[in-house]
């Protein structure tokens, strides 16, 4: 870690007290740039320090309730704020939804992003708008498309409050997968991605965030000993998501076995 005039660079996180950030805090690395979480109405309180970067891991899901297209403003909001502070980098989360069916091939971030949902579509409307605004003065953005997070999502939602596990049964006869990673992977790579932004790295607008390798849901319901029901997939039903994290990997490997669902749940009970 660099130190300028004395002091440590260290990380302003928004979006600290929603699930998937309580997760990454709780796994956050002890070795890592440390954190200034900050909760809403707190984004600017205190001194600018001499390098800092911004997490923002804020935003808003289906199952908030709140309108979709307040993404984008949050977004915004969150580069206004790191232009005022002066921090050498941003980091936004997206969401792997923007891609959609990806298909039988794991999708780079050049893949033509093509969302099926409502949701998708404000999370890439939300990245074109954050993207085009900081290519205006050059300021640092990454924007983080991160894939199914183990414990904040499906099929841990519906497992979590009591219901029946369902899994939709394709034509190949195969069920939904999708590219996850656990919670103490997530936190991994988002201190290394920090980290290289505080000691002057070069990193990309777009960046895939998940485990090496696909997950299939079965195998999830497998690993927590729910034996799923099964029923024919509805006409329009994703089966798979799947990225390619090569370029992440380059840049914070994991291991190979990261999206195996034991692993996955292990990191849950770690960070919660």
């Amino acid at each position: 870690m660099r130190h300028l005039g004395g002091m440590m660079g260290k990380v302003i996180f928004l979006g600290a007290t929603g699930r998937v950030g309580r997760m990454v805090g709780a796994a956050w690395p002890a070795g890592g740039p440390p954190l200034d979480p900050r909760a809403r109405g707190q984004w600017e309180e205190g001194q600018a320090g001499p390098d800092e970067c911004v997490l923002c891991l804020a935003g808003v899901t289906p199952r908030s309730g709140a309108p979709l297209e307040d993404n984008t403003r949050i977004a915004l909001a969150a580069l206004r704020m790191a232009r005022r502070r002066g921090a050498r980098h941003l980091f936004v989360a997206s969401s792997s939804a923007v891609l959609g069916d990806t298909g039988t091939k794991a999708a780079s971030e050049s893949f033509g992003a093509r969302p099926a949902g409502a949701y998708g579509r404000e999370k890439l409307s939300m990245e074109e708008a954050l993207l085009a605004d900081a290519a205006t003065d050059g300021t640092s953005v990454t924007v983080l498309r991160i894939g199914n997070v183990a414990g904040a999502g499906e099929p841990f939602d519906t497992i979590g409050a009591g219901g029946a596990p369902r899994l939709d049964r394709f034509a190949d006869g195969a069920g939904p997968s999708r590219s996850y990673i656990g919670p103490v992977s997530l936190a991994r790579v988002l201190s290394r991605l920090c980290q290289m932004a505080l000691e002057g790295a070069r990193l990309p607008d777009r960046l895939n965030v998940a485990a090496p390798g696909a997950t299939a849901m079965a195998d999830i319901f497998a690993a927590l000993g729910q034996p799923p029901e099964w029923r024919p997939a509805p006409s329009g039903a994703i089966q798979r998501v799947h990225m390619d994290c090569s370029a992440l990997m380059a840049l914070c490997p994991l291991p190979r076995d990261a999206h195996h669902a034991d692993r996955l749940l292990d990191e849950i009970r770690a960070a919660t």
